[in-house]
């Protein structure tokens, strides 16, 4: 299966990842009030960045591992399963001791099923790194997409039936332990470590990789985090309710880049080892191929995001427009992710050492606009730590495969994508859109710009869309060869 192929797959698989985040909101606001769905994001949040530090992307060390010790697949796999436990019941049983020391103050109230939540949700669930370091990202989708159906509606039946929220935390507590029951029965039956050969250094190539990627996966979370904890601890449930939802298309984002990403990490590593044009070289495709995707989005997000949001969450949540409008400027960041590039060549303290540097400039910056602008200062807090952030990994990149930011980034396709995307901006700039059609003018809107900035690329001949060009017509007419006589 090619990589275009594989990276839609897993795209769709992702987006099944971040269903609970994604399309529960749009139910949940009209369901729950600004409060109680705040204090439902509040849990997400503590959860979400509990799983980042317990998982320690040694799930992740498998899209390095497998490809680099292909011959033994599932030895990798029992040693992700025994890293994972020890790692998430070290985590979460010192969290239960701060807590405790704390009286409840760290998790307000929330520890218990935090705490089993995420020892159930991370355990024995490797499968989606596994399958896609294995190039099998069919049964990644099937597996992805069956969770997504489950846990909507587990979570959406129990807040409909019982508008409370604590409830909706304990359906998905108790979903996670059937998952982990079902996934260990799985594992016990399928796995086939037993036939393979040893592994020279058992846990020192992972650990190796796992230690300073895991380091900055959490890091990272935690800086992305840190503005919205700032936000329920300061301002409250309700202000972090609107923060949220001004961050709604996040997980689209980071699906997409990441997609690209994970694809492309495994064969950069597959490539030889000892050279760094050619892995540098399908990074730097796969950053023309964000860029493709990601500054239209910036663009319409920038453009749109009021009408949008309120058509979509209520006039509630219209302060969370304004958020969105300013994260259209993390959309463009997104575009550059250095980390397959470093960890292809396993150098990651640079990515530790770069979230440090963000972290330090969010934490500065929510001091000085958060008592200032409120849930926006929050917002462009977490913008200038990301853009600190990316300017550290640009660095160091630039350090270890020994080139300049002139060869580094792909300026020719990137000039052109950028033209692209704000040429096209001409057709939707004027308000007739909205005041004339109403929220029927920023979807006919959108479709003309996303039209007009296709014909634009294949115009100026940017190479990466001219090959997913190639790629979207050789998928429409394989089916088509294939059913004639």
């Amino acid at each position: 299966m090619s990589v275009g192929n594989r990276t839609a797959i897993l795209t769709l698989s992702r987006f099944a990842n971040y269903g609970l985040m994604l399309i529960s909101p749009l139910v949940l606001v009209r369901l729950l009030s600004v409060q109680q769905f705040g204090e439902y994001r509040e849990f997400l949040l503590y959860a979400s960045i509990l799983q980042s530090v317990a998982v320690f992307s040694i799930n992740d060390s498998l899209l390095y591992c497998v490809p680099a010790c292909p011959a033994s697949p599932w030895r990798l796999a029992r040693q992700t399963v025994v890293l994972t436990l020890c790692s998430s019941l070290l985590v979460v049983g010192a969290l239960a001791l701060v807590d405790g020391v704390s009286g409840g103050a760290v998790l307000h109230g929330y520890l218990t099923p935090v705490a089993l939540y995420t020892l159930f949700s991370v355990n024995v669930d490797f499968w989606e790194y596994f399958w896609l370091a294995n190039r099998r990202p069919g049964a990644l989708f099937v597996y992805s997409t069956s969770r997504l159906i489950v846990r909507l509606g587990v979570v959406v039946v129990t807040a409909a039936l019982t508008r409370d929220v604590m409830s909706m935390i304990w359906a998905l507590v108790v979903l996670e332990g059937v998952r982990i029951v079902v996934a260990s029965v799985a594992f016990v039956l399928l796995d086939q470590s037993r036939r393979e050969p040893g592994l020279e250094e058992p846990w020192r190539e992972q650990l190796r990789f796992c230690l300073p990627s895991g380091l900055a996966s959490m890091l990272s979370l935690l800086n992305k985090s840190l503005s919205a904890l700032a936000v329920t601890r300061v301002l409250g449930p309700a202000a972090l309710a609107q923060y949220s939802i001004g961050r709604f298309g996040e997980p689209l984002v980071l699906t997409l880049r990441n997609s690209v990403s994970s694809v492309v990490l495994p064969e950069m590593v597959r490539r030889d080892r000892h050279s760094r044009e050619k892995p540098l070289a399908l990074w730097q495709r796969a950053t023309a191929v964000n860029a493709i995707f990601l500054f239209p989005v910036a663009v319409l997000v920038g453009r749109y995001a009021e009408p949008l949001v309120t058509a979509v969450f209520g006039a509630s949540y219209h302060e969370g427009a304004l958020v969105t409008q300013i994260y259209a400027l993390m959309v463009i960041r997104e575009c550059f992710d250095f980390a397959p590039a470093l960890r292809a060549i396993n150098r990651t303290r640079p990515l530790v050492e770069s979230n440090v540097a963000a972290m330090v400039a969010c934490a500065i910056a929510l001091a000085v606009l958060l008592p200032l602008q409120g849930v926006l200062g929050a917002i462009w807090a977490l913008v200038i730590s990301s853009f600190v952030d990316l300017a550290w990994a640009a660095f160091r990149t630039m350090r270890y495969y020994g080139t300049g930011l002139r060869d580094l980034i792909p300026w020719n396709s990137l000039g052109r994508i950028a033209f692209c995307a704000i040429a096209g901006a001409a057709l939707i700039a004027s308000p007739l859109w909205t005041q004339e059609l109403g929220f029927g003018g920023v979807l006919l809107g959108s479709a003309t710009y996303v039209l007009a900035y296709g014909a634009l690329l294949l115009l100026v001949r940017v190479p990466e869309a001219q090959s997913l060009y190639a790629w979207a017509k050789r998928l429409v007419l394989r089916p088509q060869s294939q059913a004639r006589p």
